[in-house]
Parts: C-alpha cells; structure tokens; sequence
C-alpha cells in the first residue's frame, strides 16, 4: 500500500482531521518537509524504543530554516540530543532528584501554591488563566525542586516563555533573534548560578549538575545548557498542558464535578487528558543506520517525525479516541511523555502539578466557561493556549 502525504500547511489548519486520513491508509507517510511521520500508536512506541533511531535537534532546526545562532547551539550540544552512554550518564545525574519521592515532598508546596493563586481570582469570577495561573505555577514547582532561588523566578518565567518559540515551527524562523537573545540571557545566568554552587554547595540539582559536569569533564556550555534545558522543559510544557487541561474539562463539567466531588480521581482524568491534547505534537528522531520496520525500510539519514498525537488518538489502541473517557481509554498508556531512552524525565513533576492543580481548581471553583477571544499557538510542536479567558462561580 503507498505512503500517503502529509502537507504542513493541512496539520495547521486541522491537525487531528489530517493525520487520522493519513492513519486509516497507512502506519507511515510521507511529509512534504522530507522524511516520514509515524502515525499509530503501535508504530510511534516501537520507533521511541528503537535505538538505531537518533535524537537530532540540529536537523529539525535546519528543516525549518534555522542553521546557525545561541538557540541553534544550544539545541546541538543538549543532553536531549545525545544518545547511549553519553545520555545515560547524564539522566543518572538528573534521576536523583526527579524521583517519586522527592516529588510526592512537594505535594504540600504545590498545593498550596496553586490555592493561593485562585486566591487573586476566585472572588472575581474570571480570569485570563494562562496569565494569572498556567504561566507561573510550573515554574514555582520546577525552581523550588532544582534550588532556583525564589527572587530569580519570575525572569526563569520570562526567559522560559520565549524560549518556547524555538519550538513551535510555524514561528521559529520568524522570532529567533528573541529567542537566542532570551536563551544567551538565560544560560549567562545558569552559568552564575553553577558557579555559586560549586564555591557553595547545596541539596540540590544545580549543585548536582554542576559537580557531576566537573567530574565528567563537561564543558561549561554543557554544565549551563543543562541547567537552562530543565527550567525551560518544565516550565514551558507543564504550562500549556494546564491550558489543555482547562480547556477540554471546559466542555465536560460533569467530568469537571465528578472531580470536585471525589467520584473521579485526579490522577486518572489528568492521564486521559495528557492522552486526549498532550501539549508536545511530535518529536523526531533520525535512522542512524538502515531501519527495517513491519513493511516498511528506512535508509540511514531518514528523518523520522514521530506523531504523539496521532498516536493517542489511534482507534487500534483507545476505544474511544476522540473522546475524554478515562475509564475506557486508561487500559493502553498513551505517550505524552514519549517512550524508551528518552521517555521524559520530568514525568512525575509534571503529574504532580497536573493533579495538584486539577484538585485544587475543581474544589475551589464551578467549571469554567472559555471566553470566545481565547487564542492558541499553531497545532505543531509545543502547543496550547496563549490566551485563556474563563469565568467561573467560587464554591
């Protein structure tokens, strides 16, 4: 059966509706920006584990006319774009504090962080949520685990925002010398901040990084990237995500209320709605040597799109894939998170967030109604609202 095509301009205009015609021909098509997308669920899982399959950052960029410059740099030498050995060792280092425990110490802070901003809002019954909630609630969690100091938090925030361009390929070539500006910003900070560690060393990841860098012989671009590549990640992914979150329950109050009730658990609608709209589309990888895969053969140097959400809405794997459901959905993972070696080190931050806002959001206010002027970042790459006007009734 031939590979169906799968032009750039269809996904901005109606990503979903696109790649399920391209699914239901085949598990793999042809994009018009060179290379292969995987479509199913199957598929998509098989290729994240697959370790002839190579992370390359610096292809993506220059796919999308970006070749050169702070933010291109920095994507070439990023522990996300290296593989085997050399990426182990450094999620050993960073494993050490993004385990279960370390963030279920957290659930206090975090709950208490979301209650207080609902606080500036609730008795207002509205409120643009993205700016007053989803923007800054990531970013106190991320910095108060990785021992960012509390006055610094506001600029990660900035910095973090527009950094996030980088990932968005609609906007990227447009906006890059705002993002290499915010980026250079960004690690010329990280770079203090590593430095203090090592003169004064604390119980946490920047310290952490900074002495394992040492040890390792990495070079101070990388010792600082590292540092910069955690504050943006959580920051930027969690955020959207929480603009998803609102955003779909907005259409399910009884979802919404069943939460708020305790007849739901948190946890289970945050995996079903992390599986219904996850805030990253796709990523890629590149075949570093010749690829054999069910019927298909990928020559080294294919570049390979792998389609997160098409792979959560593949109706092989979920039994109601266009629909919030989380009974019915929650027998088969979905990928959110990716899969395999670089299955997202910061899952259970993420979720934590996620549930302790859901919780708190629920309890504290009726489900929200989304303002018509609502606006949204192209449906690729890193996606979600930019604008989120809601009005709600405080319980």
């Amino acid at each position: 059966m031939a590979r169906p095509m799968i032009a750039f301009p269809e996904l901005l205009t109606d990503p979903l509706a696109t790649l399920g015609r391209a699914r239901a021909a085949h598990w793999l098509a042809d994009t018009d920006h060179g290379g292969v997308a995987a479509l199913t669920h199957a598929g998509v899982r098989e290729l994240l584990a697959d370790g002839r399959l190579h992370a390359d950052f610096p292809e993506f960029l220059r796919t999308f006319g970006v070749s050169a410059g702070a933010f291109y740099e920095w994507m070439a030498i990023s522990p996300l774009n290296r593989d085997g050995v050399e990426h182990q060792r450094w999620r050993t280092v960073m494993s050490r504090t993004f385990t279960p425990r370390s963030v279920e110490r957290l659930r206090p802070f975090l709950r208490a962080a979301a209650d207080e901003l609902i606080d500036g809002f609730a008795p207002r019954g509205a409120c643009e949520f993205v700016g007053e909630f989803a923007d800054i609630y990531p970013s106190l969690g991320l910095c108060e685990l990785i021992g960012v100091p509390l006055a610094d938090r506001d600029r990660f925030r900035g910095w973090a925002n527009t950094i996030g361009l980088g990932f968005n390929p609609a906007v990227l070539a447009m906006r890059v010398a705002e993002i290499d500006a915010a980026l250079e910003a960004l690690l010329a900070y990280t770079g203090e901040l590593a430095a203090r560690r090592l003169r004064e060393p604390q119980d946490d990841l920047v310290t952490r990084i900074a002495q394992a860098g040492q040890e390792a012989g990495w070079s101070d671009p990388q010792v600082h990237g590292s540092i910069a590549g955690l504050v943006f990640a959580g920051h930027e992914t969690t955020k959207n995500q929480l603009g998803w979150m609102v955003a779909v329950l907005a259409e399910r109050p009884d979802v919404w209320d069943d939460v708020a009730a305790g007849r739901l658990a948190a946890a289970l609608v945050v995996e079903e709605v992390l599986r219904f709209r996850s805030t990253v589309t796709t990523t890629g990888r590149t075949a570093a040597e010749a690829v054999a895969v069910g019927d298909e053969h990928l020559p080294a140097g294919t570049r390979v799109l792998l389609s997160l959400w098409s792979a959560n809405h593949d109706p092989a794997a979920y039994p109601q894939p266009d629909a919030i459901a989380p009974a019915a959905n929650e027998a088969v993972p979905h990928i959110a998170f990716g899969h395999g070696a670089h299955h997202c080190l910061g899952a259970a931050l993420a979720r934590a967030e996620l549930q302790d806002a859901l919780a708190a959001l629920t309890a504290r206010l009726t489900c929200p109604t989304l303002g018509a002027d609502a606006t949204w970042k192209p449906p690729v790459g890193i996606t979600g609202p930019e604008t989120l006007p809601i009005t709600f009734s405080a319980r």
